[in-house]
């Protein structure tokens, strides 16, 4: 059930898919909405949607999460708007099976792990001291339920920017697994003055207009795919809920408990039901070396945890 309350929520990646439909069905629910996206002509475009139906009107906020003077641009802008943030999205993503030879960012990054995983970080980070101020907030990463086929899978350390091992799908879900590493580190670190919380997303249904931009034979190849996929509504709607629930991780770990089961709460399915992450996600000394380079990569941001 939602907060009585209204909140403040920053939703990456507003301007399409599930961050759109999060950001209207939170919008129409009396909360506050800051839809961050990247091109602000789609931006404003999804901003007319969202505001068809809000009680208050969302603010649109440019924001390359690959960029990180405009993550920093975005956090300077937010923290304008508003003196708390009670929760915050890190839905946006890229995932662009077109891309066969890897991308490098202004900063040296390849494009995958700087939009998908640095540019969250470093935007968490950034906006820590607004959801400290909050008296209720919350962190919501984003994973891919797809990460079930690959057991072993874990990070390149010494090859985070390699070229030599890239492809699309290598990429994206090398990201999404440092997305959960993240919501693991960020719920010990803060503990009670903090809900964490990472979403393992299925197949999502494209929208039509991103369906068409598609090449002809990804397209036909994925239009089977599509039609079985989980509708954004759908996924829309989880956000929603996730965003507004009363309760936190911590219910779902007991008090005493150690190791995996002391996690137990963060890592959620489209139901919100406690999940397992690959092996490598539980290995805290991984993720402290995770953290740290992440750090290190975003030019050391201080936290409010």
């Amino acid at each position: 059930m939602p907060h009585l309350e209204p909140l403040t929520v920053a939703i990456t990646g507003a301007n399409s898919g599930i961050g759109l439909r999060a950001a209207q069905r939170l919008a129409a629910q009396d909360h506050r909405i800051m839809a961050l996206c990247r091109d602000p002509h789609r931006g404003r475009t999804a901003l007319d949607v969202i505001n068809a139906g809000a009680a208050h009107p969302a603010i649109l906020i440019r924001a390359d999460l690959a960029d990180p003077e405009s993550v920093d641009a975005a956090a300077e802008r937010i923290s304008g708007e508003t003196g708390h943030l009670d929760v915050l999205i890190n839905n946006a993503a890229v995932f662009d099976q077109t891309m066969r030879a890897p991308v490098f960012t202004a900063s040296g990054h390849e494009l995958f792990w700087a939009t998908n995983h640095l540019g969250p970080f470093q935007l968490t980070a950034r906006l820590s001291p607004l959801l400290a101020a909050a008296p209720r907030p919350r962190v919501i990463n984003v994973a891919s339920k797809g990460l079930v086929t690959m057991p072993r899978i874990a990070i390149r350390f010494d090859r985070l920017d390699d070229p030599g091992w890239y492809s699309p799908t290598k990429a994206y879900y090398h990201a999404k697994l440092a997305q959960i590493m993240t919501a693991y580190s960020l719920a010990l670190r803060a503990r009670d003055a903090l809900d964490v919380a990472c979403l393992r997303v299925p197949a999502v249904r494209l929208d039509a207009d991103r369906l068409a931009a598609l090449p002809w034979i990804l397209r036909a190849l994925y239009a089977p795919k599509n039609r079985l996929a989980v509708p954004a509504e759908r996924l829309g709607e989880t956000y929603a809920a996730l965003a507004t629930r009363t309760g936190t991780w911590q219910k779902h770990a007991g008090p005493a408990a150690t190791g995996k089961a002391a996690l137990r709460g963060v890592y959620l399915d489209e139901n919100l039901r406690p999940v397992d992450a690959p092996a490598s996600a539980y290995d805290a000394a991984a993720r402290e070396r995770l953290w740290d380079a992440s750090q290190q990569a975003v030019g050391n941001p201080p936290w409010a945890w």
